[in-house]
């Protein structure tokens, strides 16, 4: 939950590292999208990046069905970082998102 601080605003939340943390993490997930198109497909073929595609949109399914259950048990604000940090603390959740 967002803390007041004493000038009527919100306290800062994430440090230096933790914004920096989540940019990389951006910038490596923006490669997955774009390795496909670029690397895959000349490679494996359609029929293969298709298998590819298949196997990782199963496994995206498997995901979302456990937030789908996380979502239903812990209603409220969050995603990966806030499931993980009430059931882990802090450091398992910056690590986990």
């Amino acid at each position: 939950m967002d803390r007041p601080d004493r000038s009527g605003g919100f306290a800062r939340y994430y440090s230096t590292i933790d914004v920096w943390a989540i940019a990389f993490g951006c910038i490596v997930g923006w490669g997955a999208f774009v390795m496909p198109g670029t690397t895959f497909l000349p490679i494996a073929g359609p029929v293969g990046t298709l298998i590819a595609m298949a196997i990782s949109t199963a496994i995206m399914l498997v995901i979302g069905s456990n937030y789908a259950y996380l979502m239903a048990r812990r209603p409220g604000i969050g995603g990966v970082y806030a499931y993980t940090k009430e059931a882990f603390g802090r450091d398992h959740a910056f690590l986990c998102s």
